[in-house]
């Protein structure tokens, strides 16, 4: 029997959460804000939890509590489920909660109010109440309070975010989420088979993200465990048997996949975060400066790249300074190639090529633009006429190099999917 679930991404990505979902079979699609809605049964709420590239968390939504006050959620709350089946004495939980145009000016109030219902439910059903392990509990309660409303749902991942794949040791001095990255492999349409170049490597993650991509990893493969193999009634053969069925369609490398950057220590940390995640083989990495770079043979293919834009490394004159020498490079031995690059707004036109496609999102706390270009055959943006003029779509992508809000129809095209001078960030 399908229930209904929500997974959970960064502000932005939302486009391609949902097309992965869509690839992946699922129904009862809703996009909304920093998620997506869907249906599935507990075997495909499993599969989601292991494929999903672009989510962070996948809820199993339980349903929508009364909260106009904290009377109110507590009594809903008390009946939404049968809690002495879902959170017995044994178990462990705890409750997180956000509040938002509501009576909970601290949303704090608002998870101790949840919690307080479940317990208490519980022990006055079976005499003894599960207890609260904030650090590592058996079901952890996601609830979000929206005006006089409450969405109560289990998380799927448990503690750890889903981007935390299992690969990545040690992230270097200014990591690109997993998420964030795989959200560039999309949006570049890569097909896998051509050349993968990230100029600013550091510790790999734009690589891997995409070798795993290309062969069909299921990223959720290597991750040793997940919130939902706590909970009451999961049996350990189904997720084994899950596992089997994923490893079974992994494929063999087919395209380059070129790492550069001027930091040997940053190098040996992708070598390892490819090691571990079974993806070295044929992995090209080397010290190289993004002024040097030449585009590798089999092109053209696809350029992704976080360069260091001056809020953890280098200053506002060392990113700028990377930035233009990425964009010269790209113009000047790049033609024909497709570049997704993510940059804090600001720094786009510094590149000095016109954007095809941009929307707005966050890398942790810092907002940027993932903006994709198509250098065209002489180094610049595709053009439509004799003159050299962009293309009319391109004209207006770059009139203003701002992000703006991804639009449902506007972007469906840049989430289809089919997988310090050269110093990276993540």
């Amino acid at each position: 029997m399908s229930v209904p679930c929500f997974a959970t991404t960064a502000p932005g990505l939302e486009p391609f959460l949902e097309r992965e979902l869509r690839e992946l079979g699922f129904e009862g699609l809703s996009r909304g804000p920093s998620g997506v809605a869907f249906e599935a049964d507990r075997l495909g709420f499993m599969r989601a939890c292991l494929s999903l590239r672009t989510a962070h968390r996948v809820l199993r939504t339980l349903g929508t509590a009364d909260a106009s006050s904290p009377e109110a959620l507590y009594a809903s709350v008390r009946r939404l489920v049968d809690w002495p089946a879902m959170a017995p004495p044994d178990k462990t939980l705890a409750v997180y909660a956000t509040a938002r145009d509501s009576v909970f000016r601290d949303a704090r109030l608002a998870g101790l109010t949840v919690k307080d219902a479940v317990v208490d439910a519980v022990r006055d059903a079976l005499g003894a109440r599960p207890s609260v392990d904030t650090k590592d509990p058996d079901l952890l309660l996601r609830v979000g309070v929206k005006g006089r409303h409450a969405v109560v749902s289990l998380d799927g991942a448990g503690k750890d975010s889903l981007h935390a794949r299992g690969y990545r040791r040690d992230a270097g001095e200014a990591p690109l989420r997993e998420t964030l990255a795989a959200a560039m492999v999309l949006a570049s349409r890569w097909d896998g088979a051509s050349p993968l170049v990230d100029p600013v490597c550091g510790a790999g993650t734009l690589l891997v993200e995409g070798a795993m991509f290309s062969r069909g990893i299921a990223p959720g493969l290597l991750r040793e465990r997940f919130g939902f193999e706590r909970w009451v009634g999961h049996d350990p053969a189904d997720l084994d048997e899950l596992r089997m069925l994923l490893r079974r369609r992994v494929d063999v490398a087919r395209g380059a996949i070129v790492g550069r950057d001027t930091d040997a220590v940053s190098l040996a940390i992708a070598r390892e975060n490819a090691e571990r995640a079974g993806v070295a083989d044929g992995m090209d990495l080397a010290e190289g400066d993004v002024r040097e770079l030449v585009a590798p043979p089999g092109g053209p293919g696809v350029v992704l790249a976080n360069p260091p834009y001056g809020h953890r490394l280098g200053g506002p004159e060392d990113a700028e300074a990377t930035v233009e020498a990425l964009g010269r490079t790209l113009r000047e031995r790049f033609a024909g190639w497709t570049a997704v690059v993510v940059l804090p707004p600001e720094l786009v036109p510094r590149l000095g090529l016109p954007v095809e496609r941009s929307l707005a999102t966050r890398n942790g706390p810092i907002e940027i633009a993932l903006a994709r270009i198509r250098v065209g055959a002489e180094g610049r943006a595709p053009t439509d006429d004799r003159r050299g003029k962009p293309r009319r779509d391109e004209r207006a992508a770059s009139a203003e190099h701002r992000p703006r809000g991804p639009r449902k129809a506007g972007w469906a095209g840049l989430a289809t999917s089919s997988g310090r001078g050269g110093r990276g960030r993540d």
